[in-house]
């Protein structure tokens, strides 16, 4: 089984929670003042000197945005925010389900609040109430629909 990269410990500095137009100046650059320093503190980020907190919702925004309106490909998006979250001091409270439902985002058509949904079905080990039964099979989750 091969290990986890080692996190390294949260240093005393405070943490700051991550917005979405942060992380889209650092991915996309299109705002060249704004992508620098974005950049720049990723860099920090990456070297451990910052550290930062990335939330489901944001991470549901930041691919939304970039699959509606930069027309990045959803193999790449989740890509890009698996490389985001695997730096040393991100902190995500839901990093396993994070990952998870971008791998599923990844390799199937859902939409990622659905694969948010099946991945935290698996996680709880519960079904997940929905009236989009195409989606749920794919992901091969537990699903039912409401009854009257």
């Amino acid at each position: 089984m091969p290990r986890r990269k080692k996190r390294e410990r949260r240093p005393a500095t405070p943490v700051h929670l991550l917005d979405t137009n942060v992380i889209l100046r650092f991915l996309v650059g299109d705002d060249q003042p704004k992508a620098a320093r974005a950049a720049a503190l990723m860099d920090r980020v990456e070297r451990a000197e910052e550290w930062v907190e990335l939330t489901e919702e944001v991470v549901t925004e930041t691919l939304w945005t970039l699959e509606s309106y930069y027309k990045v490909p959803r193999t790449e998006t989740a890509q890009k925010l698996t490389a985001l979250m695997s730096l040393p001091a991100v902190s995500a409270g839901s990093r396993d389900l994070l990952l998870q439902a971008l791998h599923l985002y990844a390799s199937s058509p859902a939409d990622f609040v659905d694969c948010l949904l099946a991945a935290r079905s698996r996680q709880c080990g519960v079904p997940v109430y929905t009236f989009d039964e195409t989606d749920f099979k794919r992901l091969h989750v537990p699903w039912d629909k409401p009854a009257l």
